[in-house]
């Protein structure tokens, strides 16, 4: 009698456990299936909760569910990827949130695609986020914003060259410079000559207008450095290769004058001004039929009074 009782006992039990088991498939199935009816109607994280609550079940139920899970655990990265795609560029905010959130899930389910994908857009959007801290005049909040951009991308220009305005606005010129040059570099080697160019002409700006107090101070190798510095940012910046003639004609060395004079003639064909410079250097080497020659090339502009003062006074050409 005791036997018979004993073998009802572990069949109830046995049904029990499979109704139970029954039970909780389905419960699988259906979260499963009222999930894939959110994603259809559009709500996407409502269906994002549905699969991973099913994720959750179905791991528990163990190999029964184990296809289920795969198959879910499979979409999981591109349906967050595609929850990026739903917020607007002007809340960076959000997108940023989203890409992370992205990254973590398609690093967890191993789908390294949708990872790198991810991955590729957070630098922009720290570039965005730089770019409108910069733009309400918040500039340590923009260097932060695109330090953060540059570490996971090394050569975004852009970033660069904001980071450059940024810190000459902060009147960091080391930084600055630093910037300046990486923009520039960068925006040469990955095709963003715009930002390259924008640095080129920020950065010999800099060092032109640094020179031009040395200059009018008769400080002419202070004024030089600084010209000089304009001219390795822009080989065919004229206004610093005038000014390297005017220093060097100032210090009376004749020969880098006029071998500045002849750089500038090729970047501007008829610069008068230019022109005059040369005949005071060949005057100054005494070479009077040279800077005859070329003080008859002053025909216009501010210096011409001066160019015929010479021709006719002082060296009383032919």
């Amino acid at each position: 009698m005791k036997c018979i009782k004993l073998i009802s006992l572990v069949v109830a039990l046995f049904g029990f456990t499979v109704i139970c088991s029954a039970q909780t498939m389905e419960e699988v199935v259906n979260i499963r299936t009222n999930g894939q009816n959110l994603l259809a109607a559009g709500e996407l994280d409502e269906a994002i909760a549905e699969f991973k609550k099913c994720i959750e079940l179905a791991e528990k139920l163990g190999e029964e569910a184990e296809f289920i899970k795969i198959e879910l655990e499979i979409a999981m990265p591109n349906l967050y990827f595609q929850r990026v795609s739903k917020i607007p560029r002007t809340e960076p905010l959000a997108l940023l949130e989203a890409l992370i959130l992205t990254v973590e899930v398609a690093q967890m389910y191993g789908d390294e695609r949708t990872k790198e994908n991810a991955e590729r857009q957070i630098p922009q959007i720290y570039l965005a986020l730089g770019n409108a801290a910069y733009q309400v005049q918040n500039y340590e909040e923009a260097i932060k914003n695109l330090d953060e951009a540059l570490a996971l991308n090394p050569n975004i220009a852009a970033a660069y060259f904001i980071k450059g305005v940024s810190y000459e606005t902060l009147k960091d010129d080391i930084n600055m410079i630093e910037s300046y040059k990486l923009a520039i570099e960068k925006g040469n080697a990955f095709g963003d000559a715009q930002n390259a160019q924008r640095a080129q002409q920020r950065l010999r700006n800099f060092h032109y207008n640094a020179g031009i107090p040395s200059l009018r101070a008769s400080r002419w190798d202070d004024a030089i450095a600084s010209f000089t510095l304009a001219l390795e940012a822009d080989e065919n910046y004229f206004e610093a290769l005038l000014g390297m003639v005017l220093s060097n004609n100032g210090k009376r060395s004749w020969d880098d004058a006029i071998a500045y004079s002849e750089k500038a003639l090729q970047v501007r064909e008829n610069a008068f001004e230019i022109f005059y410079e040369m005949g005071i250097a060949y005057q100054g080497k005494n070479d009077r039929n040279k800077a005859c020659e070329n003080f008859r090339k002053v025909t216009s502009g501010a210096r011409l009074e001066n160019a015929k003062h010479k021709i006719e006074v002082e060296l009383k050409c032919n």
